[in-house]
Parts: structure tokens; C-alpha cells; sequence
């Protein structure tokens, strides 16, 4: 197991949970769950959930959603980018953790959209739109149980644009649209684009929503766990570069910051090792989040 790494980016301190997964090579190998912790109450604050991108490896939000709520945390914000935006949207819009997984289970979420024919990207993310339009009903993003916002870019100046209004599966798509292989996303007039340009791990997003109180998981694709040949790996490469190194200034700034390595874990054990190793870091971060989370009511009960 990596060592934890104190942070004080912040007057309160910025725990980084750095978590050591399976060595690469063909044989699955998980850790059994660890035992389940106490609850934890959250001290009146305002806790929010910054849930960051990583395409597939973005299934184990759905295993920290589900111990956030099994520890009874009271999670008032909710902000994701990217696929981070799409579970995170699901949970805000009110489905509990059981539901998401059983919807993950059910339909596709993360396949490649169709085809585009347009010289903005190969493919659009319209699909993913219309399958989330199905679950939410039509009920905007300001009518939800938990506040959400979903990061995007905006192509125009480069600029966040944060989602916290409005359609909620329109949010969700725009934070995904990857530049390139998928079209752009219109909304008001604004073309947006994957809100990982801007903001992986969207803490900034989750605070300006009015959190107190901030836990961000990081699941990223490394650039050193996998090897790359070819213009096009070299390309996703230099994004991934780039995603890590926002993602690493977002994590300072965060009250508990969970960071996980999982691509050799999808590799080796499937999709469905995602959530749970997703459910054994907010286990191995628990104690950290209750520290943290009382050293925090202390100090807002002193002011």
C-alpha cells in the first residue's frame, strides 16, 4: 500500500489517498473488502463530491458512491466531469447507489455513440443524451435532491463552463463530448467540450456550488500504465499528460482527495472489479474523511 500523503494546500488539511491496485499480468487479484466503518456524521457542513473524468475507469464512482451512503454521509453537492458527470448526474437526480449499478449493468453508458459524418468529430454522444433524458423525466437539474453541476469547455475561449441548470442529460453530454471523437455540444449558442480540458477533478465546481466540505476521487488514466506507439496513442498520450497535471492542482485543494490507479485492474479483473475497488477506497479513506470532517466543524463552530 502507497503511503498516505498529507497535503496543506489549505488551512484544512488535503488528505491524498494514493491506493496501490493489482500488479499488471493476466491473474486477477483483489484485495478483500476491508471491514465496513463506523458511520460518520458531517458536522453540519456542506459536503460535497467532486467525481473526476476517466472514461471506463469511472465505474468505481459508482462503488464510492454507494460507501458514502452506507457510512451516512450527507452529500448536498454533487460535481463531475466527464464520465464523473454521469454517474454523479444519476445520483444527484436521486437514484441511490444499488440503482446506478443496476443501471450500469443494464445499458451500455460508456460505448462509443454513433457515427457523426461531421469534420467536428467522428462520432456524437446524442445517444448517451436521450438514455439519461429516459431516466431524469425531464426534471431539470434545479429540481434534483442534491445540488449538481456538471464541467465542460468552452471551445470559444477555453474557459470552465459549469452546468448547473437546465437539462441535466445535456450537462452530462457536453461534459463528455472528448474533442475530436465526438461532436461538439451546443448549448445557448456555446459549442463545449470535455470538461477534462479545464477541470478533471472538478473541486473548484463542487465549492462554487456552495460545498464546505469537498472529497474528490481522482480515476485518470496514468500516463505510465500503458505503453504507446503510433500518432494517435501519442496524442491521447499528451491529453492524458495534461489531465494528470490539473487533476493534481485540483487534489491540493480538496479536503480529502482519493487518487486511484485502475487501469491494470480493468485489464486484469474486468468491469466489475471497478466498483469494488471504488467501495474499498472510500473504506480505506473513511477514517480519514471522519478526521477531517471533525477538525472542520471545529473550526467553523470557533468563528
Amino acid at each position: 500500500m502507497a503511503p498516505i500523503l498529507s497535503r496543506f494546500a489549505r488551512p484544512a488539511a488535503a488528505v491524498l489517498l494514493s491506493l496501490a491496485l493489482p500488479a499488471w499480468g493476466e491473474e486477477c487479484t483483489l484485495e478483500p473488502l476491508l471491514p465496513a466503518p463506523a458511520r460518520i456524521a458531517s458536522q453540519g457542513l456542506r459536503v460535497g463530491v467532486a467525481l473526476g473524468s476517466g472514461s471506463a475507469h469511472g465505474l468505481a464512482h459508482i462503488g464510492v458512491i454507494q460507501e458514502l451512503e452506507a457510512l451516512g454521509v450527507d452529500v448536498v453537492v454533487v460535481t463531475g466531469t466527464s464520465v464523473g458527470a454521469l454517474f454523479g448526474a444519476l445520483w444527484a437526480s436521486g437514484l441511490d447507489g444499488a440503482q446506478i449499478e443496476r443501471l450500469a449493468r443494464e445499458a451500455d453508458w460508456l460505448d462509443g455513440g454513433q457515427l457523426a459524418f461531421s469534420t467536428q468529430g467522428l462520432y456524437s454522444n446524442a445517444p448517451l443524451q436521450k438514455k439519461l433524458e429516459g431516466v431524469f423525466r425531464g426534471k431539470p437539474v434545479e429540481g434534483w435532491p442534491r445540488r449538481f453541476g456538471a464541467v465542460a469547455t468552452n471551445l470559444a475561449n477555453g474557459h470552465r463552463q459549469l452546468l448547473a441548470s437546465g437539462s441535466g442529460a445535456l450537462a452530462v453530454q457536453a461534459s463528455s463530448a472528448v474533442p475530436a471523437y465526438f461532436r461538439p455540444v451546443v448549448i445557448d449558442g456555446v459549442k463545449l467540450a470535455d470538461g477534462a480540458l479545464v477541470e478533471p477533478v472538478p473541486v473548484d465546481a463542487a465549492r462554487a456550488l456552495g460545498a464546505e466540505f469537498v472529497i474528490a476521487v481522482d480515476v485518470a488514466y496514468r500516463p505510465y500504465e500503458e505503453s504507446v506507439s503510433g500518432a494517435a496513442q501519442y496524442a491521447f498520450q499528451a491529453m492524458h499528460i495534461l489531465v494528470n497535471a490539473l487533476a493534481e492542482q485540483q487534489l491540493r485543494t480538496a479536503d480529502v482527495a482519493i487518487r486511484l490507479d485502475l487501469h491494470r485492474t480493468l485489464t486484469a479483473c474486468g468491469r466489475d472489479a471497478l466498483i469494488v475497488e471504488g467501495r474499498q477506497a472510500l473504506r480505506r479513506a473513511a477514517p480519514h474523511i471522519a478526521q477531517a470532517l471533525a477538525l472542520a466543524g471545529e473550526r467553523r463552530s470557533r468563528r
